[in-house]
């Protein structure tokens, strides 16, 4: 009597499982800008000198899941105060297929609130909204930034606020996903092994 042996009927669980896997591996041809409104704060000293926050964007990034996407520098001649509920901008993040060309953009509210001297910082970067996704010809975007950054003191480079970004395979109209394929293709091989192995468990007439 033939019976079905379970190493083979694990391996091809296993091969299929993977290419489920695979299908929904991040997707990295795509690349990204950044900009934002305003381009950065300055604030008044008691003693009539200033200091400043600038924010700079990024052009022409290339897609990952961790990508730097605003830097910050600080600078003040006397300690200065920023207003959290004041010193507020918008942070647009702008992600462009490089096999379509096509583009989308998502936008996020920061603001920049503390004290900063010449010497040292005890400023703030806080967003209101910490997560978007979007959706570019079947795949899904989605970015994910830090609810809040510690930014660096004058004396120090300009630090960079990093986000991280998720791309999945999104439904498509009309055509079935390559994961709901594969799982297709598994129960239909599952199936056709269950059958084979039944016929082979069947006893064999024997003849007079």
């Amino acid at each position: 009597m033939n019976r079905l042996s379970s190493l083979p009927l694990a391996a091809l669980v296993v091969s299929l499982a993977a290419a489920v896997g695979s299908a929904r591996a991040d997707y990295l041809n795509w690349s990204y800008g950044t900009s934002t409104v305003p381009p950065g704060f300055s604030a008044t000293g008691a003693g009539g000198g200033g200091g400043s926050v600038q924010l700079t964007p990024f052009a022409n990034g290339a897609g990952g899941t961790s990508i730097p996407i605003l830097a910050f520098v600080t600078s003040a001649g006397t300690p200065v105060t920023f207003n959290a509920a004041t010193s507020t901008y918008t942070l647009t993040m702008t992600i462009t297929d490089k096999a379509t060309n096509d583009s989308g953009s998502l936008t996020f509210h920061g603001a920049i609130g503390g004290s900063l001297s010449p010497t040292s910082a005890s400023l703030t970067n806080t967003f209101t909204d910490t997560q978007q996704s979007l959706t570019l010809d079947g795949h899904v975007y989605t970015v994910t930034l830090p609810p809040s950054l510690s930014l660096a003191d004058p004396t120090k480079p300009q630090q960079s606020l990093t986000a991280t970004v998720s791309v999945t395979n999104g439904p498509i109209s009309g055509v079935p996903e390559p994961a709901s394929l594969v799982l297709g293709g598994l129960g239909f091989s599952l199936l056709g092994v269950g059958g084979w192995w039944k016929r082979g468990r069947r006893p064999i007439m024997q003849t007079a």
